[in-house]
């Protein structure tokens, strides 16, 4: 029943709704920044306590392992969900230092489907097909987010109620409580899962506004393409030389609304964007280390999380680079640009030279953020892995090989 009613929202409403769920996560952190009244406030200060506490309790765990159980492959494992910590609060405070942009990007997205959505069918067919790929994509990712968490939070839990033996959620000790006890075991599992599920969240709203604002480039382009083809139905139609003039103006305009989500989505996420590769990147290469090493049972389901995570923010640049030519396309193909007067060629001309020279999504300013970029990463992960699998003798310390 539910499903029905959000099926026969408007455009303009299932948006809202997505950016409704995305707030409802980001205010869970204390960071609803799209809210144009947020201020630090005493949960804020308490989530980044928090993060900083995880950081000295990682500190004292690699401690405990390598110099107290002479175990070195705890830095592996307490690497592995040290790179979700820092990601977080990455985007954190990169969304936070960026908030007046970021509310200009959701305000833009918000007018662009509340005017095209009165438009004629072509314009609502776009926006249609925007809103139902971003809501496909948002979905796929809670799902496997929910069955990576359910892993990785129920088979230590599972472990001990079955065979009454204590094997951590991650590794991640707290001075002072010994997890060898009934008591102190409970209270780091309860530990553990808060750590989860404040990064779920966390992670997950910066994830989906930059998921939001790229996924709906091509939507802006896709408009563009319409915009054009009222243009040449006018120039059909004999049009006068101020409805020409009024069409080439909503044109540009329209053009450089995709021009500024673009750059603000690169100035915001910049920082994130170049954390998140190669936390990811790190987070697989230890993950796989001790799952070959076999000193974590539920490794299998933060590497599978991490593997989707850096292809899906891969993805996102290589949506992008694919909706710049596709825009530089449409202005050449789809515009009857020779039956207009000289200064409106010249126009489109222009408009065509900021299209080809438009910037993509790059990690760090190093590399393209693409799917090449994915899989040469996922290359050097698997010769960094054999590099220490060579050499498991000095990095893993007491583990022994079976």
């Amino acid at each position: 029943m539910a499903s029905t009613a959000i099926g026969n929202l408007g455009s303009l409403a299932r948006y809202r709704r997505i950016i409704d769920v995305i707030r409802l996560c980001a205010r869970f952190c204390g960071t609803d920044i799209s809210s144009p009244d947020w201020r630090w406030n005493w949960l804020t200060r308490l989530v980044v306590v928090m993060i900083f506490s995880f950081y000295t309790c990682t500190i004292y765990t690699v401690y405990e392992g390598v110099f107290v159980q002479k175990d070195r492959t705890i830095i592996m494992q307490a690497t592995c969900f040290l790179g979700g910590a820092v990601q977080g609060m990455t985007k954190m405070f990169c969304c936070i230092s960026y908030r007046q942009a970021l509310r200009e990007s959701q305000a833009l997205l918000d007018a662009t489907f509340m005017k095209y959505e009165q438009k004629h069918m072509g314009y609502q067919q776009v926006l249609i097909d925007g809103i139902a790929m971003t809501m496909r994509g948002i979905k796929s990712f809670v799902v496997f987010i929910g069955i990576a968490l359910a892993i990785i939070i129920g088979f230590p839990i599972s472990y001990y109620i079955l065979y009454n033996k204590k094997i951590m959620i991650m590794q991640l000790l707290v001075p002072g409580i010994d997890p060898n006890t009934n008591t102190g075991f409970l209270i780091l599992i309860g530990a553990h899962i808060a750590c989860l599920f404040l990064g779920a969240f966390g992670n997950f709203a910066g994830d989906m506004y930059l998921f939001v604002f790229i996924n709906n480039l091509p939507m802006l382009k896709n408009i563009l393409g319409c915009r054009l083809q009222d243009l040449n139905d006018l120039l059909d139609g004999n049009c006068s030389q101020a409805e020409l003039h009024a069409e080439m103006v909503k044109i540009v305009n329209l053009h450089q609304q995709y021009l500024s989500l673009l750059e603000r989505s690169q100035r915001i996420f910049f920082h994130p964007i170049f954390v998140q590769i190669f936390a990811t990147a790190s987070g697989i290469l230890c993950t796989m280390f001790c799952l070959v090493m076999g000193v974590w049972p539920a490794a299998p389901a933060y590497l599978g999380y991490g593997i989707v995570t850096l292809y899906f923010y891969c993805g996102l640049g290589s949506i992008v680079e694919a909706s710049n030519d596709d825009c530089c396309t449409i202005i050449y193909t789809k515009c009857q640009w020779y039956r207009l007067p000289l200064p409106y060629q010249k126009l489109l001309l222009f408009m065509l030279h900021k299209s080809q020279t438009m910037k993509n999504l790059t990690v760090g300013n190093m590399m393209p953020l693409s799917m090449t970029t994915a899989m040469n990463l996922s290359k050097a992960v698997y010769s960094l892995l054999m590099l220490l699998l060579n050499n498991a003798d000095d990095v893993g310390g007491s583990v022994k090989s079976e």
